[in-house]
């Protein structure tokens, strides 16, 4: 019996008839990827993983963990190793007392949600329902009115870990404080496996209110004023999002006189009541100046029901490229650069999404000495590339890098959960703060000397290693 075999734990080897499926079956990006791990683990308890990580360690062997596979870059599959597929851990305790919930890293944000909501509860998931909690959180999590609530990551209160040497500890504020610190947004760049959360919530919105407008993508420009104007004088609890849409839009199908390309504004409203969400609404009231082709007045959604809207955008099974831009730009200043790449997407499912978090004003100041998660600007900006066919891969490829070269333009840093490191590996320091930077890495080498976990992409890891 090696170090890594456990009774209970599953584990699963290349040539095993399992393996593929255990590697791909839970990747929810079908974008094929060419890594493969010498074993999947499947632990079942928390002493499974103790005794996965000593084995590997032993036989030497690094570790890559999966919660819930929905890394757009398939960043739990690596070369040689063994992967922890944490999928048995998905456990949800609430404690009304305290205002905090114990989770596991596998739990999707559509059972969390609807969960806390049973018990009046909320805290900034995931916009989609799909995501596990272990990926989303560790990446920083910005999710529903996460620019009042500020990102996800910064609710967790504190996390179970097993390090490096194998020792399961708690971090909290008042012991490992530096490894709460990495997990509040260090991303596939965490020196340990966490096995649960502890997260702190907030009260559950009790009438959430959604206003849409649907207008032709012509009227980029004008759409993206509006809402640059009336973001000055919208309170944090109100998300804006503004996206594009091309001829195979899940939300609307082609009608007589609407346009293959549109531009839709949806305005969320977290509040308690009608009266409250027109009153917070009110500075969109005007429009843009131009006419819309629908117009969904303050439409009562629950809380833990917004992700149905998010997922449609996102099938199961078709290949996704996504990337992040923050700019200190507004809509007006960064979409209308991108109308003539919009109309001319290979898929007609592609689309890009931008968001001004609090309104251009409530992620100012983030706490980054509470947490690695450090890059914020006035506008995220966030093209995602879907399509089915193999056939189309090149030409989606080529397509997200024209739309990236255009949003450089405007970039002062990005999202690194939602950052193709593979392609472009500079976009990891820029998704941090300098001095933030600084201490991860500081911290990775202290926690993981031996590199025993994959962390980042293989070319980041060796040029880290080499500046170190």
């Amino acid at each position: 019996m090696t170090g890594m075999e456990v009774a209970g734990m599953d584990r699963i080897e290349r040539g095993d008839p399992r393996f593929e499926e255990a590697i791909s079956a839970r990747l929810f990006n079908k974008l094929e990827v060419d890594r493969r791990p010498d074993a999947v683990l499947v632990p079942r308890t928390e002493d499974d993983v103790v005794a996965a990580v000593v084995g590997a360690r032993a036989e030497a062997r690094r570790v890559a963990v999966r919660s819930g596979g929905h890394s757009w870059i398939g960043a739990s599959v690596r070369d040689s190793g063994v992967l922890l597929d944490m999928s048995s851990f998905a456990h949800v305790s609430i404690d009304r007392s305290t205002r905090t919930a114990r989770i596991g890293p596998a739990v999707t944000s559509a059972q969390l949600v609807a969960a806390l909501a049973a018990e009046g509860f909320a805290y900034p998931a995931g916009n989609c329902g799909t995501p596990g909690a272990g990926g989303y959180l560790l990446g920083g999590g910005l999710g529903l009115n996460w620019g009042h609530w500020k990102p996800a990551c910064y609710s967790i209160r504190s996390v179970r870990v097993v390090t490096a040497s194998g020792e399961l500890v708690t971090a909290s504020e008042s012991e490992n404080a530096d490894l709460l610190w990495l997990a509040r947004g260090s991303c596939p760049g965490f020196p340990g496996v966490v096995t649960e959360f502890e997260i702190e919530l907030q009260d559950r919105p009790l009438d959430t209110r959604v206003s849409s407008w649907l207008f032709p993508l012509a009227d980029l420009s004008a759409v993206t004023a509006w809402v640059a104007r009336a973001s000055a004088e919208l309170p944090t609890f109100v998300e804006v999002a503004v996206v594009t849409f091309g001829p195979d839009r899940p939300m609307l199908p082609p009608g007589d006189g609407v346009p293959d390309h549109l531009v839709g504004v949806t305005a969320m409203a977290f509040v308690d009541d009608e009266e409250e969400a027109r009153r917070a609404l009110a500075p969109l009231a005007g429009g843009p100046g131009v006419p819309h082709l629908v117009y969904g007045d303050l439409d009562a959604v629950p809380f833990e029901s917004l992700h149905f809207a998010f997922d449609a955008s996102f099938p199961e099974g078709h290949r996704y490229l996504a990337d992040t831009f923050w700019t200190d730009a507004t809509t007006e200043g960064v979409l209308p650069d991108l109308r003539d790449l919009l109309e001319r997407a290979p898929s007609g499912k592609s689309f890009v999404m931008a968001i001004m978090p609090g309104n251009g004003a409530a992620t100012t100041g983030l706490p980054q000495d509470i947490g690695a998660y450090s890059m914020d600007a006035r506008t995220l900006v966030l093209p995602y590339v879907v399509w089915e066919d193999p056939a189309d891969d090149a030409a989606n490829r080529s397509w997200l890098g024209e739309i990236a070269g255009r949003l450089e333009r405007h970039s002062s840093g990005h999202f690194l959960s939602e950052v193709d490191l593979t392609v472009a590996p500079d976009r990891l320091a820029r998704s941090f703060s300098a001095e933030s930077w600084s201490r991860l890495q500081e911290l990775r080498r202290r926690y993981d000397p031996e590199q025993l976990f994959h962390g980042y992409p293989e070319p980041i890891e060796k040029a880290l290693a080499e500046d170190a």
